[in-house]
């Protein structure tokens, strides 16, 4: 167990990188899991933190504990599915929004969000660690536990299918170019 001098060191060095690890963990588990997911992250990055070499980079090591944490919960709460009894797929629960949320976002980055959550998880991680949180192709592959060139194709087939989404919902809109009359729709 850490003291208190390095249990303040180690929690001014995770301080900065819990945003980061708090929308990674909406991107897992969904807002009404994510704050449960970073605290249980949190704890086993303090319980762990010796474990921690001086060369790694601590925020991608994060991220793969808070992967790891998500991961042990999936496992847990397909045990208790299975002792129940009930089918899985019932007790998922569904990413939720808040109405003051919906105010406050603006129209197409809440697009560009739903666009993101509808993708496959295999595109989707890779989609959000380097579109939004920026980490390299390297950390990525740590973070997920495969190869680099795995990462870069999972990541260019996340993109297109999130760009091919994005269009079919603007021509939806009547917006850009229409694909049966090959005429442009409304402006912008």
């Amino acid at each position: 167990m850490l003291r208190r001098q390095q249990t303040n060191e180690v929690a001014a060095k995770l301080l900065p990188h819990l945003r980061s690890l708090y929308n990674f963990a909406v991107q897992l588990a969904g807002r009404g899991e994510a704050e449960d997911l970073v605290q249980a992250t949190v704890l086993k990055a303090i319980e762990h933190w010796a474990e921690l070499t001086p060369r790694q980079n601590i925020r991608a090591w994060l991220f793969i504990v808070l992967r790891n944490a998500w991961i042990d919960a999936q496992r847990e709460q397909s045990r208790r599915v299975a002792a129940a009894g009930r089918d899985r797929t019932c007790t998922e629960p569904e990413p939720a929004r808040g109405p003051e949320e919906l105010a406050v976002e603006q129209q197409w980055a809440l697009e560009i969000r739903r666009a993101v959550e509808n993708l496959p998880e295999v595109y989707r991680f890779p989609v959000y660690l380097r579109d939004v949180e920026g980490l390299s192709y390297k950390e990525i592959a740590e973070i997920l536990g495969c190869p680099i060139g795995t990462v870069m194709s999972r990541l260019a087939r996340g993109r297109a299918l999130l760009r091919a989404q994005l269009l079919g919902q603007l021509e939806d809109r009547g917006w850009g170019r229409n694909r049966k009359t090959g005429t442009e729709g409304h402006e912008l």
